[in-house]
């Protein structure tokens, strides 16, 4: 749940940011289109038809919004309670830190294909996750195909992902780093022996 915030974040931010459009937004125009009607002396029973259509929009969009909202928010409490109880969450959020240390600041006036290759490798980097898979933990590292971005990637993680997890799993054993291509993608992985 803590890996993908971003998007349910943002699910529920649109959401609610429509309904209170709709909500409102209806009043509002309400407010402007009597002013509209009220100077230019316009058919009353005009306003009254479209006052109507946009109160049935916006009423009908407001209820099935919230509809939407009501059954999102228990299906992100289940989600939430299977992680925590799951421990994806723990390593969600470790998984956060890790790559976050790993990231490299690159500076934006600098124009070079190597900045252009840092910036995507920092990319990639943001999208490592550690998961259990067969009982054992794992932290697997999207790199794309691109072979200077996989070599930054492995030098980055070189060495110090291994010293990380150790002290961040102390009870577990770490193979050294993989590297698997396939046929759109490459993988650094991390087992756990």
């Amino acid at each position: 749940m803590y890996y993908f915030r971003k998007w349910w974040l943002g699910l529920l931010f649109v959401l609610g940011v429509g309904m209170i459009v709709l909500h409102y937004g209806y009043r509002l125009i309400t407010l402007v289109l009597s002013i509209v009607f009220k100077f230019s002396q316009l058919d009353i029973n005009l306003y009254n038809s479209i006052n109507n259509r946009i109160y049935q929009f916006s009423n009908n969009g407001y209820e099935s919004l919230l509809i939407i909202f009501i059954l999102i928010i228990p299906v992100l409490v289940i989600w939430f309670i299977l992680n925590v109880t799951s421990g994806q969450f723990k390593r969600d959020f470790l998984s956060d830190r890790l790559t976050k240390s790993l990231t490299r600041y690159v500076p934006t006036e600098n124009v070079k294909l190597i900045s252009a290759e840092e910036k995507r490798a920092n990319w990639w980097i943001r999208k490592g996750r550690i998961v259990k898979r067969h009982g054992k933990l794992m932290l697997k590292i999207p790199c794309g195909n691109n072979a200077a971005i996989i070599e930054i990637i492995r030098k980055r993680c070189d060495g110090y992902v291994n010293q990380w997890l150790a002290q961040n799993y102390p009870n577990s054993n770490w193979s050294p780093l993989e590297i698997k291509h396939g046929l759109f993608i490459t993988w650094l992985y991390v087992r756990e022996k």
